[in-house]
């Protein structure tokens, strides 16, 4: 998720933002604005509700708010948002996010794409897709040809441009595994660049492109052929398994990462019995467990009985609610364990006040 400001580009990524400097004021790469807009008219709707465009149902409305299912009308958005000296703020799916009950005021630019090429080559598929296309969608698709590798994702909301931006995963595997190249738009020169695997720099939740601002616009995977029908198999356990342990209510999904091991001081780990680290992570659930606050509410949102590393909407959650129970969560686990919580959930909008 990218935010763009006249002076500034901001990356937004669990609730912090850093900035690059550039100039708005200068025409992006060779192309002047005339051209680009004459490539692309792109109708900008007024005050449109954005908790109808997120999983969590909660956050006020944009000022701006449009459609783009291409390059050229993603330029345009980009383009008539300068005019008029708009920051812009690029939404996908609206999972793992948490917009303020005031909203935006700015232009929200919605990627809306389903388009995919598959490539069966001798030793593997190759899927090339534009970054709105949903995880759904993809594993659907992957499992159509005969392909295997993202059964992680069965249940996931989210889009892959989503997913490679903060190295989505689950079950042990992350997007990390299967992303052969990603390209990439400079948002202040449209100049695009193609990414390899390794220089997208995947950590836990974490890529490059939260780091250089660039907004992603294409994905190929690599996935390897599922000879003996496993992928189906697993998609159906882990199906199973979510009815036990997802909440059925909107959220964002996890709202916490979780630790892994390595970031812990020994002072910590020896408050937490070693059978609950899973793969060589701590579950942040099982910290807010252990604070007590499992089940607990402020308003209308509530730190979910079946999942503590969920906060859902009960109905008529606001911002304001979800964000003092994730505040109440990172002071109870910083007392409790001296472990500092870090968000997986991503904010737009104020919540200064």
């Amino acid at each position: 998720m990218i935010i763009i400001k006249k002076d500034s580009v901001s990356f937004w990524s669990e609730g912090l933002s850093t900035h690059l400097n550039g100039n708005w004021s200068q025409p992006p790469s060779d192309q002047n604005e005339t051209e680009l807009m004459s490539m692309a008219k792109v109708e900008f709707q007024k005050n449109i509700s954005l908790a109808n465009l997120t999983t969590f149902k909660i956050g006020g409305p944009a000022e701006y708010f449009c459609l783009v299912s291409n390059l050229d009308e993603l330029k345009g958005a980009i383009v008539q948002a300068r005019k008029m000296n708009k920051p812009i703020f690029i939404l996908g799916s609206g999972s793992n996010l948490l917009v303020s009950d005031e909203g935006f005021k700015g232009v929200v630019i919605k990627l809306q794409s389903a388009q995919c090429i598959v490539q069966n080559l001798e030793s593997h598929f190759k899927i090339i897709c534009n970054a709105g296309v949903l995880l759904s969608q993809l594993l659907s698709k992957a499992l159509d040809i005969g392909a295997k590798g993202l059964e992680w994702a069965t249940g996931i909301p989210g889009t892959i441009g989503g997913a490679v931006f903060g190295n989505s995963g689950a079950y042990g595997h992350s997007t990390a595994e299967i992303v052969e190249e990603v390209v990439a738009m400079d948002p202040l020169t449209f100049e695009e660049k193609a990414f390899s695997q390794e220089e997208c720099s995947f950590d836990y939740r974490e890529s490059v492109f939260k780091k250089n601002g660039f907004i992603i616009t294409s994905v190929a995977l690599k996935l390897p052929k599922d000879e003996t029908g496993e992928a189906r198999k697993a998609v159906l356990e882990y199906i199973k398994e979510r009815k036990n342990k997802i909440p059925p209510q909107p959220s964002a999904g996890c709202t916490f990462k979780n630790i892994p091991v390595t970031w812990a001081p020994q002072e910590s780990l020896r408050k937490i019995p070693e059978e609950k680290i899973k793969g060589g992570k701590i579950p942040v659930g099982y910290l807010i467990d252990q604070c007590g606050l499992r089940g607990a509410k402020i308003g209308d949102a509530q730190i979910s009985p079946l999942h503590a590393n969920f906060i859902v909407n009960l109905g008529k959650a606001t911002a304001r609610d979800v964000y003092q129970l994730i505040n109440l969560c990172k002071d109870k686990v910083q007392d409790k364990f001296s472990l500092t919580l870090e968000e997986e959930i991503r904010y737009l909008g104020n919540f200064e006040n």
